[in-house]
C-alpha cells in the first residue's frame, strides 16, 4: 500500500449448507473462511481483473515478480 494503511486478516470456522453452495460446485461441510481487508487506496477495475494472473504486476522492473497473489490463491485453493 504505497500511501499507507492497515491490513487485516481474519479467520473463521464455518459450515457450508445447501443454501450457501447451491450456485457453485463446492461440497457441503466445514471450512475455514479467510477474510483479508485493508484501508489502503482502491485498486482500479482493470487491475482487479488481473490480480490472480501468475506474472501480472504493477511494479517496475526489478521490483518483484507479481507472483504473490497467485501463489496465495494456489495455496488456499489446495
Amino acid at each position: 500500500m504505497p500511501g499507507g494503511g492497515d491490513l487485516y486478516v481474519q479467520t473463521e470456522n464455518i459450515t457450508l449448507d445447501e443454501d450457501y453452495v447451491r450456485p457453485s460446485s463446492i461440497e457441503l461441510g466445514r471450512y475455514v473462511k479467510i477474510s483479508v481487508t485493508d484501508t489502503g487506496i482502491e485498486i482500479d477495475k482493470a487491475t482487479q481483473e488481473r490480480v490472480f494472473e501468475p506474472f501480472f504486476t504493477t511494479k517496475e522492473m526489478e521490483r518483484g515478480t507479481g507472483l504473490g497473489l497467485a501463489s496465495a490463491y494456489g495455496i488456499i485453493k489446495s
